[in-house]
């Protein structure tokens, strides 16, 4: 049975994207980590923050791990949509936020931050230094946060960029599956429904992310003649029977939001 708009399943979590819920066949399963693959421009930022509203609309805690764009330029993106992202607690890991030195194997936070509200963060101007980022680091703040807002969703964006940069710091090919794994446990455990951004991959190579997370949804988007085509699919969804159809979006006054053109299903 394919659930309609505006119904939740008991137990699962809102997207907040208007008719992804029911190709999930109502919602995502709680507590667990997925990945959201698309190229730049296909939405991936604006569906991760879809997620985080959804969240505050519900009267959950929730946090954004800020990497490929500082806070005031998230919050001049979406300006159009009218949305208060006040309410979205923001850790700035943006390069030239955070700084961090080398003690042994362990990279440590020189100055740590509070996590700060979207609008707090929004109000100040980025640094011109670029430092450097590891997973490490971001894993040890968010073990510290999350002891003090014990937030119910979560969003990195993205992975791509951690990857980037931690490159950049340490000279490794690409950051640990060990890491990941670790981080992801974690996260599983303090029951967070978290959603990881990442451009997809060369074809034919499988991320430490897309192995280790539990789903994976696609954005993709295509030029026809003048008109920007935009789609999703649902690739993986362990679990639970999904929609495995391709299905056009659009971006309109509300954000994403999936055409509604009946269901094809599949169980895993």
């Amino acid at each position: 049975m394919v659930v309609g708009h505006g119904r939740q399943d008991e137990g699962r979590v809102s997207t907040g994207v208007a008719g992804l819920d029911r190709m999930l066949h109502g919602g995502l399963l709680p507590g667990r980590p997925y990945l959201l693959t698309g190229p730049n421009g296909s939405g991936r930022t604006l569906f991760g923050l879809q997620f985080l509203m959804e969240g505050i609309r519900r009267g959950e805690p929730v946090l954004l791990v800020a990497v490929d764009e500082p806070p005031h330029e998230i919050m001049e993106n979406v300006r159009t949509f009218g949305w208060d992202l006040s309410k979205i607690h923001t850790l700035d890991a943006n390069p030239g936020q955070l700084a961090y030195r080398r003690l042994g194997s362990v990279q440590e936070i020189k100055s740590l931050q509070e996590v700060k509200s979207m609008q707090e963060l929004g109000d100040r101007k980025p640094s011109a230094q670029a430092d450097d980022i590891t997973l490490q680091s971001i894993y040890l703040r968010l073990r510290r946060q999350l002891e003090v807002l014990p937030a119910r969703r979560l969003v990195i964006d993205s992975m791509t960029s951690v990857r980037h940069f931690a490159l950049r710091a340490t000279g490794e090919q690409q950051t640990d599956r060990t890491e990941i794994q670790s981080l992801l446990r974690f996260l599983s455990e303090k029951e967070v429904t978290t959603m990881l951004t990442a451009l997809p991959p060369p074809s034919g190579d499988l991320s430490p992310e897309q192995l280790l997370c539990r789903g994976e949804i696609l954005l993709r988007r295509e030029w026809s003649g003048p008109m920007m085509k935009r789609t999703i699919q649902i690739l993986r969804m362990r679990g639970t029977a999904h929609d495995t159809e391709e299905r056009p979006i659009t971006i309109g006054g509300d954000g994403l939001r999936v055409e509604d053109q009946g269901a094809q299903v599949s169980s895993e």
